[in-house]
């Protein structure tokens, strides 16, 4: 793993370009799905406008994040700087209330976009994304209400979230031939433990020439190193949340002991190769990387400082088949 100047100091931000389209993103983006919850708005700004200095540009968000709020407390925080990001949100996700409001109806995603419009305070989304695949309406029509969107100057670029590889396939393939609409990315969990989803994933679109963008790449705080056999931390997702409890068990904390010192051997934190990990994947654009104040922005910005050798990745496989 080479080291420039340290991880003392973020360096300057490096960006990466979704192929088939004109956007450049930070390799670390935001994630704020906790906006508007447990992280007030005082915060919120002083993160996005931390951000911006540090060169990062991607605001990653979606119209259910803490009910809509997110949006609405990202669209207090940026100003007059709006430009100067590349702000995502999603429409899609179910709503086990009314289904005809969560999914990808034509109705649906006029409406929710035009809500998200208001809420950010502004005239256009970067990218779209389809939150998760819709059974209930035909691809046609969702495309055929994405390309009006675009046409009106409502929406920029589309992406996809937790679509599988037959989904993402046939999903690409209809907006390229039927819509002349790139799908420029693919976002889903992927970490250095769960590695399924993107293994799922990776020759599909290789072959379609998209790219991908990875959240939890921390795998929900348990990649930083914070839980161990004798603690888990109060009010965090290992008391209440049911695939937290599922992944604090003997097998990933011994991987974690292990990961732990390759980070300590290069005077690094396990948030920060745990990242630059991801990094190292050519057809990752940005990593999202979820917030809750200023200090956790710095460490996950500090990644960029590494670079994983081929050396460092055979190693960590191999402590990974070792207990995964």
């Amino acid at each position: 793993m080479n080291m420039q100047n340290g991880l003392t100091n973020i360096c300057k931000m490096k960006y990466r370009k979704f192929n088939n389209s004109g956007l450049y993103v930070s390799e670390i983006g935001i994630g704020t799905n906790r906006f508007g919850h447990n992280v007030d708005q005082n915060e919120v700004k002083k993160i996005i406008h931390y951000s911006l200095d540090e060169g990062i540009n991607y605001i990653d968000t979606a119209n259910t994040y803490a009910n809509g709020e997110s949006e609405v407390s990202i669209g207090k925080a940026y100003d007059n700087k709006r430009k100067s990001f590349i702000v995502g949100t999603k429409v899609g996700w179910p709503n086990e209330f009314d289904a005809n409001q969560g999914l990808l109806s034509s109705k649906s995603i006029f409406w929710h976009v035009d809500q998200s419009l208001k809420k950010l305070k502004t005239d256009y989304i970067d990218i779209l994304w389809l939150h998760k695949w819709d059974n209930a309406t035909p691809i046609n029509e969702t495309l055929n209400a994405v390309s009006i969107l675009i046409k009106q100057g409502k929406i920029r670029y589309l992406g996809i979230s937790n679509y599988n590889s037959w989904q993402t396939s046939l999903i690409v393939s209809t907006a390229r031939i039927k819509f002349d609409i790139s799908i420029i990315s693919v976002q889903s969990e992927y970490n250095i433990i769960k590695r399924d989803t993107y293994l799922g994933l990776k020759e599909c679109i290789n072959y379609l020439d998209i790219n991908f963008i990875p959240y939890f790449p921390l795998a929900s705080g348990f990649l930083t190193g914070k839980y161990s056999k004798n603690h888990i931390p109060s009010n965090s997702r290992g008391e209440w949340a049911t695939y937290m409890k599922k992944m604090l068990n003997t097998k990933h904390y011994h991987f974690i002991d292990e990961l732990r010192l390759v980070a300590t051997s290069y005077n690094i934190s396990l948030t920060e190769l745990s990242i630059s990990w991801l990094l190292h994947h050519s057809n990752i654009t940005s990593v999202i990387c979820g917030v809750r104040n200023i200090e956790q922005l710095k460490t996950n910005a500090k990644s960029i400082n590494c670079k994983i050798t081929k050396s460092d990745i055979n190693n960590i496989d191999k402590i990974f088949n070792k207990y995964l």
